[in-house]
């Protein structure tokens, strides 16, 4: 038996240092950061994606890229392990769209005529169930939506407005400048505005009184409604909800800025807030998480590029792909760690627990032949043995 045991522990570890220069090699690397929870490669034709979060599922749209088509975008509803939940078309091509109340309300256009390069067309806010059902249609123009305490909020050239969950014109109210961009909370409606190649932050209460302005090439990313994360030409930082400074800090200038008559381009760089307050950034050629504070909590070799973190912050979607935020998943195992039967990475565990069924089988099987070879020798023994004895006699 001491045998078996020799040969046992021999193999099993053996196996089981592989492993783990394995899987060592696996989190050095990064690698995790390129293998998917699970990706739109089966469901997508090659048109513009966009996603968006809605608890516990994501939201996809795609839309044609030809600027020519008058082809409706394909909505796709997704489980968050990627089971596709329904699927259909809306009337027109969708450009901006929020998703609350088990509803849909889209910025569609429709192409009325072309004249050479001129596309002439005409604008809507619509609102889709999601079973596809259109559940009205308004002639209003939006460049973007977004949704909060039961109103839509859009924003067009030189308006912002406010919708009911029917349809009904709450109020407009113009505003200098352009809007490029719209974010909304419960008491608060955050616009980015170019105005005379000027760009700033002008904030409103939901019935559009006017609250406060940021100027000096500012530009609001996202809010989780307790802060506003802002961008500047050279800077990045967090802010109240009140328009005051928390903290700041410096762009690399890898990440470059183009000011544009319709808003801001930020090269390589795009950043969300997860509910906690954690800072999401992806630059030229890194992955890096900020906790609330500005302290850098986890730094990754890996840009994101354009993503979405879910309204738990577990899921992480890039506009192809759904991985789960590395934050929540510490052994890397694509199941987030509150969820995990297991406090090990689960390939890990799989590959220890064959490294014992193969160590088993394979001092089981020296333990045999061993055996075997003893009973043959001991046969070998006695034949020799007899024939001795025989020929003595």
């Amino acid at each position: 038996m001491k045998s078996w045991g020799k040969s046992f522990l021999g193999s099993f570890i053996l196996l089981s240092i592989i492993s783990l220069v394995g899987y060592y090699d696996y989190i050095k690397s990064q690698a995790y950061l390129n293998d998917p929870l699970w990706s739109l490669d089966k469901f997508t034709t090659g048109g513009l994606v966009r996603g968006n979060f809605y608890g516990d599922k994501l939201v996809v749209v795609e839309t044609n890229l030809s600027r020519f088509s008058n082809e409706g975008s394909v909505v796709m509803l997704f489980s968050k392990q990627g089971e596709l939940l329904g699927k259909f078309k809306t009337e027109f091509k969708v450009y901006s769209f929020a998703v609350a109340n088990d509803t849909l309300f889209v910025s569609e256009s429709k192409i009325l005529d072309i004249k050479g390069s001129t596309v002439y067309t005409q604008n809507f806010v619509s609102a889709y169930s999601l079973d596809g059902k259109l559940l009205w249609q308004r002639n209003i123009s939006a460049l973007a939506l977004a949704y909060s305490n039961g109103r839509i909020f859009g924003i067009d050239k030189g308006n912002i407005f406010a919708l009911d969950n029917s349809g009904n014109l709450l109020w407009r109210k113009a505003i200098e400048g352009n809007p490029y961009a719209i974010l909304s909370c419960e008491g608060l409606i955050i616009v980015s505005t170019e105005n005379m190649k000027r760009y700033e932050v002008l904030a409103f209460s939901p019935s559009g009184n006017f609250l406060w302005k940021l100027e000096n090439d500012v530009s609001a990313l996202d809010t989780n409604c307790h802060y506003i994360l802002m961008r500047g030409s050279n800077w990045y930082g967090l802010f109240d909800m009140s328009g005051n400074e928390l903290w700041m800090k410096e762009v690399s200038s890898k990440n470059q800025v183009i000011f544009k008559k319709d808003g801001i381009s930020f090269y390589n760089f795009y950043a969300h807030i997860d509910r906690n307050g954690n800072v999401y950034l992806s630059e030229a050629d890194s992955f890096t998480i900020l906790d609330a504070n500005g302290k850098v909590i986890a730094h990754y070799n890996k840009t994101m590029g354009y993503f979405q973190i879910s309204p738990d912050g577990r899921l992480i979607f890039d506009e192809y792909h759904v991985f789960v935020n590395p934050l929540y998943d510490r052994d890397h195992d694509k199941i987030p760690d509150d969820e995990d039967a297991f406090p090990l990475n689960n390939e890990l565990l799989h590959q220890l627990f064959s490294a014992f069924g193969i160590s088993f089988a394979f001092a089981s099987i020296c333990e045999w032949r061993k055996k075997k070879e003893g009973r043959n020798a001991h046969e070998e023994y006695l034949r020799l043995k007899r024939e001795l004895e025989r020929r003595s006699s």
